[in-house]
């Protein structure tokens, strides 16, 4: 048998395709890509935190916290995996990370009012960061690869031979 690599892919896998994106990314791809990386790092850390709190003795409900604690590190993970994704400028990475960030405007809204200002702010301020840095990165239109080619202009027929020469695009099925 021979080598268990695939010839379309790196030898490095997934990781070489991140670190090449690394490279070729622009940088508010790259702002939003780190904000959203920051946040999965501060998710596990309190995930984390939590699980192990639960095993205390001043938890009145341990299965509460252990499954907040649990869902707040699967949670983690996905930020994660948008990250990597808005660094590869994915387009299905785009919805969900925007969906992602407006969630968090209603709760750091609420820590706010609460007077909670250390973690108010900063859950305020870095959605609305990342969402600035899709909108200045082109987050929100096609990426070269979700299209099928170089794009056309507006009214042309992408068929050859659709242009007749003068300057009518024709509509419905072509007669002869």
């Amino acid at each position: 048998m021979g080598s268990t690599s695939r010839p379309d892919r790196p030898a490095g896998g997934r990781f070489e395709e991140l670190r090449e994106a690394a490279r070729t990314a622009s940088v508010p791809a790259w702002v939003a890509s780190i904000l959203l990386a920051a946040e999965a790092l501060v998710l596990l850390a309190l995930g984390v935190l939590q699980v192990l709190r639960g095993f205390g003795s001043d938890i009145d409900d341990v299965g509460r916290a252990e499954t907040g604690g649990v869902l707040a590190i699967v949670g983690a993970a996905g930020v994660a995996l948008l990250a990597a994704g808005v660094l590869r400028r994915g387009a299905s990475y785009r919805s969900p990370t925007l969906l992602v960030q407006i969630l968090c405007l209603p709760v750091a809204w609420g820590l706010l009012q609460a007077g909670d200002y250390g973690y108010g702010i900063p859950l305020l301020v870095a959605p609305l960061v990342i969402v600035v840095a899709l909108l200045a990165a082109g987050g929100f239109g096609p990426s070269a690869s979700d299209t099928g080619g170089p794009a056309t202009r507006a009214g042309q027929d992408e068929h050859e031979g659709a242009d007749r020469g003068d300057g009518r695009v024709p509509r419905g099925p072509r007669r002869p």
